[in-house]
């Protein structure tokens, strides 16, 4: 299971660095209106990652969250497979973190509830499971906010029938896809 998963990993990330910045920022779009079209735009408390390395974008929600209000929190890592959640307030505001990420560049820790979580995957199954880079991360998070809303958010070649799941894999609950 462990050898299949790194493969497939490695083969998807390939297809990923390998898109155009237009695909990327059409992808963005798409995403950003299903996103806004599935979610009143009531406050919420909104977790997301900053994209890096072609990941699929989630900056235009991240853009009009903050304009209609949302605490927006992104995660931090740190040893152990832990995240420590930061408020985001200003995309301009920026600096890196580790594995390349991009971190506010004031951390402020938040310790709330959350509403929405978009969750960022190298894979996705038609079920609604993912599979993640391989740092068990985002199941250790996930696992403890069981009423967070946890949305997958990629590509249409992210989506694999027969994605190969652990049970310590936290599944989504929805998940955004965009078309290219």
């Amino acid at each position: 299971m462990h050898n299949q998963k790194e493969t497939l990993r490695k083969k998807i990330i390939q297809q990923r660095n390998l898109l155009s910045k237009a695909q990327v920022d059409q992808a963005e779009k798409e995403i950003a209106a299903t996103f806004w079209g599935n979610h009143t735009q009531e406050v919420a408390v909104l977790h997301t990652y900053i994209p890096i390395n072609n990941e699929a974008s989630t900056l235009l929600i991240i853009q009009k969250a903050l304009s209609l209000g949302w605490t927006v929190v992104v995660p931090k890592t740190l040893p152990k497979r832990q995240l420590k959640h930061l408020v985001l307030s200003d995309l301009s505001q920026l600096k890196e973190g580790k594995f390349g990420t991009l971190l506010p560049s004031e951390e402020i820790e938040y310790k709330g509830e959350i509403n929405y979580v978009l969750v960022p995957g190298v894979g996705f199954s038609e079920e609604k499971g993912r599979m993640g880079y391989g740092g068990g991360y985002y199941d250790t998070f996930l696992s403890e906010y069981p009423n967070a809303i946890k949305i997958g958010i990629g590509y249409d070649f992210q989506v694999i029938p027969k994605l190969p799941i652990e049970e310590h894999d936290v599944p989504m609950d929805r998940l955004i896809i965009a078309k290219l």
